[in-house]
């Protein structure tokens, strides 16, 4: 086969251990979290009764739920995957049971008091991985060394692949979240880490003809595998990707949360998530829609349908810069997105604080503050985005829940009104706990769970936001609307549907005050002209209205109670074990369970007649305490 081009109907699936990869799936504490308490019971399930997960798919309403999506006759190569799985991952295992018990140690601790007295009873897996640490409200929570982790063998790159295959109908692909990808299923399997450079190389085909048989030599396939992988490419001539050259600010919906906004000068693409063509079915952009490089590439928020590893990796090659929102440090809920995008292969990463700036050709890009859509979690990692070149301005806000308008008064005051506003309004989204819990410490009650969802604004609240914005247009997004998505979304909708009724009276209400508002579907362009703008000055925001005269509530006695901490109870014995465990700790004398029997590991002289006293008169709290650790994870 001589030059070719990547035929257009190929779709290339991320894989860590033959699971659908996102970002959550290389650090290794969230990894090893969603391995134990997500992926491997779903396994499990399968491979005892998967007429059990056939039955509950019959209700679509379940497609996103914990539940594989093949028949029972595939129930052998589950269970060989399951096996596998646990003799390749044993790191992993052992990762997230440490975590769990460590989790328990801390439950178990008086609340307030000290942590350091902890320090020897950390799980041996843990040890020297982690920092213990308080919240203002005296919450104790586990900080991760990511680094040190990356740094380990608890970080493993072996299962990451790409899988490769043709689809005819990309808009029927089924949910990929709940479901590993089986080896039968692809015709090419590329197991390989994901900052390979090949791969940058495979996907240049995209937009560039280049040697089939050199790729597949370079990823070192031979005969059926080589045949099958050249069967992917194709001579005859595809569209050539284009920089935009026209004047002002070209804004195109790709599709969900995905916008390509360019100059003549630049090209920025916010939450990068783009569809393979389908000849049958809607018209919309693809691949070779895009530029033929990407000055920008940013995210909203490290949600799977907006860190899109899929997209990413087949624009790699051409993206320049990528632009997150800054995260948290060591956060289980929260980990490091700068650390994962590197550790597969991205360079050039711009990590932006709020309100941070990024100067651009025309104008600049602005990271905004972000409410919602993580279920009150502190989640730092998410960010709206203002992008403005040649005097024009948009506003994609992504899931932004407008639960407090004072936040767009000051963005208002700051930075003027957009010319175009991107908000989304799926307003009745899932409970949390249906994306995090697996990191949680323990089971949530349902009430809670309902009661905190991963949801944007409803017609009233985004109706607040663009009274307050004033933009001249307004587009309604990130809805998951189109039919190529509910692969990784699940959803699919119904005119009843709570966030297509606030949507389509949010649009009414738009109109009836004049302001263009409308829900694109699959692909949408608009064109504005350039216009004069002075530079933006210095400006302060004031104190607000109504600060000085402010009056708290009326709150409950026990409320107060809680709020002040004076209903602390103190238990004396407690007290002398967390003071015995924290000397032990400064002697380096460290304390383990075998079985039943106590083990005592302590430095030469260390251990005086009086300590081991004291330690065998405490030994039935100290055994209990580290039998407590010792729990396996629910």
């Amino acid at each position: 086969m001589r030059k070719a081009k990547l035929r257009p109907d190929v779709v290339a699936e991320p894989l860590i251990d033959q699971w659908y990869a996102w970002s959550y799936l290389v650090p290794p504490a969230p990894h090893a979290r969603y391995l134990t308490d997500s992926q491997l019971p779903i396994m499990e399930s399968f491979a005892e009764n998967p007429q059990v997960h056939v039955d509950a798919l019959k209700d679509p309403e379940m497609a996103g739920g914990p539940f594989i999506q093949y028949g029972p006759e595939r129930r052998d190569e589950i269970a060989a995957l399951l096996e596998r799985t646990k003799q390749e991952q044993k790191h992993l295992l052992l990762l997230s049971e440490a975590i769990g018990q460590l989790e328990r140690i801390l439950s178990a601790h008086p609340k307030g008091e000290s942590l350091e007295p902890l320090y020897p009873i950390i799980p041996t897996a843990l040890q020297g991985f982690v920092e213990l640490v308080y919240d203002a409200r005296d919450s104790a929570s586990i900080r991760f060394i990511e680094g040190m982790l990356y740094r380990s063998e608890y970080y493993q790159p072996k299962g990451q692949a790409i899988g490769l295959r043709r689809v005819d109908d990309v808009d029927k692909r089924k949910f990929v979240l709940s479901t590993p990808s089986l080896r039968e299923d692809l015709e090419s399997f590329l197991e390989l880490p994901f900052n390979d450079p090949r791969i940058d190389r495979l996907f240049q085909t995209r937009d560039i003809a280049d040697n089939p048989n050199e790729i597949a030599e370079s990823f070192g396939l031979t005969n059926g595998a080589r045949d099958s992988f050249l069967s992917l490419f194709t001579e005859e001539a595809l569209p050539q990707a284009k920089r935009y050259d026209g004047e002002g600010m070209r804004i195109r919906y790709i599709g969900h949360a995905c916008v390509l906004v360019e100059s003549s000068e630049v090209s920025v693409i916010v939450d990068p998530l783009v569809s393979n063509p389908n000849p049958g079915g809607i018209d919309r952009y693809s691949y070779a829609d895009l530029p033929e490089s990407i000055d920008y590439a940013m995210m909203t928020h490290n949600h799977q349908d907006h860190v899109m590893f899929e997209t990413l990796f087949q624009l790699r090659h051409k993206i320049k810069n990528v632009v997150i929102p800054s995260g948290q440090k060591g956060s289980l809920l929260d980990p490091s997105l700068r650390m994962t995008l590197e550790r597969i292969g991205f360079q050039n990463i711009i990590e932006i604080d709020e309100l941070g700036t990024i100067p651009v050709p025309g104008g600049e890009i602005v990271s905004l503050p972000f409410h919602g859509e993580h279920g009150d979690l502190n989640i730092a990692t998410k960010s709206a985005w203002w992008i403005q070149l040649h005097g024009r301005s948009v506003i994609c806000a992504a899931d932004s829940n407008n639960i407090d308008n004072a936040l767009y008064q000051n963005l208002r005051h700051l930075l003027g009104s957009p010319d175009v506003l991107y908000i989304g309004m799926e307003c009745e989204g899932a409970p949390y706990t249906w994306n995090y819990g697996a990191l949680l410490p323990g089971n949530v009650k349902r009430q809670n769970a309902q009661s905190r969802r991963l949801d944007g604004s409803d017609c009233k609240r985004a109706l607040e936001l663009v009274e307050t914005m004033a933009p001249a247009e307004v587009y309604i997004y990130a809805m998951g609307l189109e039919p190529w998505l509910t692969y990784i979304t699940s959803i699919v909708y119904s005119d009843d549907d709570a966030a297509m009724i606030e949507s389509s009276r949010f649009m009414k209400e738009c109109q009836a005050r004049g302001i263009p508002c409308e829900r694109p579907y699959a692909q949408k362009e608009t064109i504005l002209s350039p216009r004069e703008s002075a530079p933006r000055s210095a400006i302060r925001l004031s104190v607000p209205e109504g600060a000085y005269g402010y009056q708290m509530p009326e709150l409950s006695e026990a409320k107060v109670e809680r709020a002040t901490g004076t209903e602390v109870e103190h238990d004396p014995e407690a007290e002398a074990l967390t003071e015995l465990l924290n000397r032990l700790r400064e002697l380096n004398i460290r304390l383990s369970l075998n079985g039943e029997e106590l083990k005592c590991n302590a430095p030469k002289g260390a251990l005086t007649p009086e300590l081991t006293s004291e330690i065998k008169s405490r030994k039935p709290a100290i055994i209990e305490l580290l039998k407590g650790a010792s729990e396996p994870t629910s």
